[in-house]
């Protein structure tokens, strides 16, 4: 009988062991590579406290920078805020908060490297677009009021105040979120920074007085005495503080939700919908509010010569659902700070006489069942001219006369000139108010990266035209 070969037995059950043994060893060492990176993230990337500090590091180093630049001397208020915000981040950090130290020292550091780069008018949080009457503004590192101007830039811890028959607009740089700010009113700028995509949140906190909120593509939150609205994106939502601490939130265009600031159960508006707060938080049911009236006639900027005899007729149509009575206003500005005529009607017209020439607005809500006023409408415009009738065989062009577009935030710019009174103006195909002396404005977006050509258009009432391009460089 042969005999086996023990050897190559032993041999073979080794070889196979071994391959096996490598294999394993391989998935060890790759599991160990793949803790240890964990545990680096977690401990050094993903570490709150770390990274605070870091960033107030990169703050401290870019504001002294700034303070060794050639720049120093034209930038003291970035300098300041720049050390305000500085001086935060170190606040947050010996508390333990370190998202919000963090937070604050990338704030810092922007706002440093900004002003010394020269690009310090891009920095700022928001920018108004119209100032109308006693309107008033107080930098956060300052406890003085100054008149507000439309190249007044607003940052985070801003105040905003409005005197009686006063308002202004103003647009967050970000996203371009409008704030439309009524009479007699009181708010704070409110924006904070991620700092993991460096993107900017909007919001106001509301003390007294009434904003309305139109967004864009983002959300925006408005602050009041107890509790928090916030402002779906495409959406337009009106919000009220009376001296009382009570809060009105009503819904006109899209969605917005409010909540108890303290935390707790809230609610969604739809488009048409209304609920008040009180001090403490405490939201009411949802109501349906009485929709506007369609405005009729006369159309959007129509143009009437001045005459001892003229009258304009308003008229409108109600509302499906029905109304008790109508709110009518006319003013000369478009923002309503100061009203012509504001009076209830029961009828759905009125016949206006007007002495004067220039631009006229126009809009209309409807009064419910239970007295409360709705929405207005959308207002409309028309034109008094004087000097007697048009000649329509006129072929000489309006006067246009461009100033330097202004740039807010990154993409949008203020584009303004002056007309001739009377006449229509065009910006991109999108029509610019025109005021009674012929100064016109209009705000634009601009999505595309490089150069744009915006082009502005000027039709006085006989047609005649003239048209006139500006080059801007939108930069990401």
């Amino acid at each position: 009988m042969a005999k086996r070969n023990p050897t190559a037995a032993n041999i073979d059950w080794y070889l196979i062991s071994i391959d096996r043994l490598k294999q394993i060893g391989l998935v060890v060492v790759i599991l160990l590579l793949a803790g240890a990176g964990y545990w680096f993230w977690q401990q050094q990337k993903g570490n709150p406290k770390e990274n605070a500090e870091r960033a107030i590091g990169e703050a401290r180093q870019a504001l002294n920078s700034l303070a060794a630049s050639s720049e120093y001397n034209a930038h003291h208020a970035e300098f300041n805020r720049a050390q305000q915000k500085l001086d935060e981040a170190r606040t947050h950090f010996n508390g333990a908060r370190y998202g919000e130290a963090q937070t604050a020292a990338v704030e810092s550091a922007t706002i440093s490297n900004t002003a010394r780069t020269g690009g310090g008018a891009v920095d700022n949080d928001a920018q108004f677009l119209a100032v109308e009457g006693d309107v008033k503004v107080q930098k956060g590192s300052s406890s003085e009021w100054r008149d507000a101007d439309m190249r007044t830039p607003l940052f985070n811890g801003d105040w905003v105040k409005t005197g009686d028959r006063s308002s202004a607009e103003l647009i967050f740089s970000s996203n371009g979120s409008l704030y439309t700010i009524g009479s007699n009113a009181l708010l704070e700028i409110y924006a904070t920074l991620n700092p993991g995509s460096t993107k900017k949140t909007n919001s106001v906190t509301v003390k007294v007085g009434p904003v309305e909120v139109a967004t864009s593509k983002d959300t925006s939150t408005v602050r009041t005495p107890g509790t928090q609205v916030i402002v779906e994106s495409d959406s337009t939502t009106q919000v009220g503080v009376n001296e009382q601490q009570a809060t009105s939130v009503m819904a006109t265009r899209g969605s917005a939700s409010v909540a108890p600031e303290a935390g707790g159960a809230g609610v969604r508006l739809s488009s048409g919908e209304k609920v008040t707060a009180t001090p403490v938080g405490a939201v009411s049911a949802v109501k349906k509010v009485t929709p506007s009236p369609a405005l009729l006639s006369p159309a959007d900027n129509q143009v009437f010569q001045l005459s001892p005899e003229l009258n304009v007729q308003l008229l409108w149509n109600p509302p499906e659902t029905g109304a008790n009575g109508y709110i009518l206003q006319v003013s000369r500005s478009r923002l309503f700070s100061t009203l012509e005529i504001n009076a209830r009607r029961t009828r759905t017209g009125a016949s206006t006489k007007v002495t004067a020439e220039g631009a006229f607005y126009w809009r209309v809500a409807s009064i419910g069942p239970d007295g409360e006023p709705g929405p207005f409408a959308a207002f409309r415009r028309f034109r008094v001219a004087g000097g007697g009738r048009v000649n329509t065989q006129d072929t000489k062009p309006p006067k246009l006369v461009m100033k330097k577009p202004f740039l807010i935030g990154s993409q949008f710019y203020i584009i303004s000139g002056t007309t001739d009174p009377g006449a229509t103006v065009f910006v991109n195909d999108e029509e610019a108010d025109v005021d009674s002396k012929g100064g016109f404005q209009k705000l634009v977006s601009l999505d595309k990266l490089g150069q744009n050509t915006i082009v502005i258009k000027a039709v006085n009432a006989a047609g005649a035209t003239n048209v006139q391009n500006q080059t801007v460089i939108v930069q990401e």
